[in-house]
């Protein structure tokens, strides 16, 4: 674990009460699963609507769940005192990076090197099918 200035303490501190609304906010919308009820239509072009409309939901709420989950983890951090370092190879996480995804796990070095690996094997997996 790094020391913390207290400038980057601060920002820390900023960054908390603005993820907490953020969290607030989401716990509140998220609880929309009524839009993901099943409904029979008579007419099959209402019961396509339907499905499509279920569909939008259905992947909505996985991402806000995912980011329900971003947050709480970042939260979690800042009361442990170990936010803002890099889960892979423990180094901080740039400034910028946290102004602008505050929930970020990952530095910029190690967040490429997990994306230009999840690009290769999905290449993989294409030239495999």
């Amino acid at each position: 674990m790094y020391k913390v200035t207290d400038n980057q303490a601060a920002g820390i501190a900023r960054k908390k009460k603005e993820l907490e609304r953020q969290l607030g906010e989401l716990l509140g919308t998220s609880r929309q699963i009524e839009l993901l009820q099943v409904e029979s239509f008579a007419d099959p072009i209402d019961q396509v609507v339907s499905n499509a409309d279920r569909e939008i939901a259905s992947r909505r709420l996985d991402s806000e769940a995912r980011w329900i989950h971003d947050i709480e983890a970042a939260l979690d951090k800042m009361r442990s005192g170990s936010y803002g370092e890099c889960e892979s190879c423990e180094e901080p996480i740039g400034p910028r990076r946290l102004d602008a995804i505050p929930w970020a796990r990952l530095c910029v070095a190690c967040q490429s090197a997990l994306e230009q690996q999840g690009s290769e094997h999905a290449v993989m997996f294409d030239q495999a099918a």
